[in-house]
């Protein structure tokens, strides 16, 4: 079909333009790019919820959406959790868990991680959960606590970490500006 020079027209790409402004672009022929550990560290500094699976007596996984942190210098993620929780009690028995972050503004920035809980402290589990609540409800207390009920900071170190960010734009958007006329 030959295309009249005077009309616009739209062409479908899944790919992004050769040149790019993006400094991540590792494999240019899908348009995504590795996760760095500054990308990987912010996508728990920001209001993301975070997915943690554990295993149930049954051996069916138990998934629960979290608040979570990370201690950066020891490369350690910190859930917040009540001390009879049942995500507790699983990591208790079985201290195995799998993780999903997901950037909330880009659903393509992600991550899924593999770890160990390999502490449950209840050291600053009260300010902890202030400093979430903080950060994800925009208010410095959490009132849905019971007093009755413990805090508790799972501490897992990351055993497997696959991440992945994608530039949405490029799989979902006809328009392709880069086209030469």
């Amino acid at each position: 079909m030959e295309k009249d020079d005077n009309k616009s027209y739209i062409d479908i790409v899944d790919v992004p333009p050769i040149e790019t402004e993006s400094l991540f672009i590792v494999n240019e022929s899908v348009g995504s790019t590795e996760l760095s550990k500054e990308q990987f560290n912010s996508l728990f500094k920001g209001r993301n919820l975070v997915f943690i699976s554990t295993l149930s007596v049954d051996g069916f996984p138990h998934i629960t959406p979290v608040w979570a942190d990370i201690d950066e210098e020891n490369d350690i993620i910190l859930v917040n959790t009540s001390d009879i929780a049942v995500k507790k009690r699983n990591v208790s028995r079985n201290p195995r868990v799998a993780l999903s972050v997901v950037e909330q503004y880009n659903p393509y920035n992600m991550v899924s991680i593999k770890g160990t809980v390999i502490e449950q402290t209840y050291d600053n589990a009260n300010e902890h959960l202030q400093k979430l609540a903080k950060r994800y409800l925009g208010i410095g207390k959490y009132y849905y606590r019971k007093p009755q009920h413990k805090r508790v900071i799972l501490k897992i170190k990351p055993e497997k970490i696959i991440g992945l960010s994608l530039c949405p734009a490029f799989y979902f958007l006809a328009y392709y500006p880069w086209k030469n006329k």
